[in-house]
């Protein structure tokens, strides 16, 4: 399941930036012991026995917990830094030909999370994105919600099968998180929409191993039959036919009138007793 997410991790956050031409900040990164890259400080890492290279430029290093990617390209030279008993992972990308920094940035689990920093080659910051913009509800809040409602601690590598946020403008227009949660003696997978503005749990389905489902279009379908649902035909009163929506307004807006008047209990009675039969 772990080498399945850095696998992930590393697809996602791959060259995943907008470059700007505008220069928002000169910043030289002379104290960072990243600012360039530099093959010895792994001199006394292990192998990665987990991991197996068919490149020999990509290395998968190992030193106690900790565990290291490198990736070495033509233009480019990828670093991805982690411990395997945390879901936070820190990308740093070179420049190929001078070894200095090009970005860096964190993620948690298989997302980039918190700002994402980039550089010209000669180290001046030249584009900072916070890719947390788009969240009213952070990660953070993501974590909460899931030890408060859930019981279930995601910074738990073992916990999660996956995670994702996006956008979504198609359906919903809102952005969202996408969870899948490892159930414990199966092969099961819970998976959780969750609004990425208040933190509402919108839908949670489980799939076995195997299930080609996804879970925001099995929403979408629960939306859909709800709404052919709430517009077809389900009552009628006093000659007039109400679909299951217009018959729930009609209560609440006869109901406020009958507080309102202190009504009779007959009255009320009457008004819904072909539904209640």
């Amino acid at each position: 399941m772990k080498y399945l997410l850095i696998l992930s991790f590393l697809l996602n956050l791959n060259n995943n930036y907008c470059q700007k031409t505008n220069k928002i900040e000169t910043q030289q990164t002379k104290n960072d012991p990243m600012k360039t890259f530099d093959i010895n400080l792994y001199k006394d890492w292990k192998l990665n026995p987990e991991y197996s290279m068919s490149n020999d430029a990509n290395y998968c290093l190992m030193k106690g917990n900790d565990r290291v990617y490198i990736e070495i390209e033509n233009k480019t030279i990828m670093v991805i830094k982690r411990n395997i008993n945390s879901q936070y992972a820190y990308r740093y990308d070179y420049y190929a030909k001078t070894k200095t920094i090009q970005s860096f940035g964190t993620g948690f689990c298989n997302i980039k999370i918190g700002k994402w920093k980039y550089y010209n080659d000669i180290g001046d910051l030249i584009e900072e994105q916070d890719t947390d913009i788009p969240y009213k509800f952070s990660v953070s809040n993501l974590i909460e919600k899931f030890k408060n409602d859930f019981n279930i601690d995601i910074e738990n590598p073992e916990i999660v099968f996956n995670l994702c946020r996006y956008e979504e403008k198609q359906f919903l227009n809102i952005p969202i998180y996408d969870i899948g949660i490892n159930k414990y003696g199966t092969n099961d997978t819970d998976f959780y929409l969750i609004d990425g503005n208040t933190g509402k749990t919108l839908f949670c389905i489980t799939l076995k191993e195997g299930d080609e489902i996804s879970p925001l279009h099995e929403y979408q379908e629960k939306i859909r039959k709800q709404k052919e649902e709430d517009n077809a035909y389900f009552n009628t009163y006093k000659g007039k036919d109400y679909t299951k929506a217009e018959w729930e307004i009609f209560k609440e807006q006869h109901y406020k009138e009958y507080e309102r008047k202190k009504e009779s209990k007959g009255f009320w009675h009457d008004l819904f007793k072909k539904h209640d039969e």
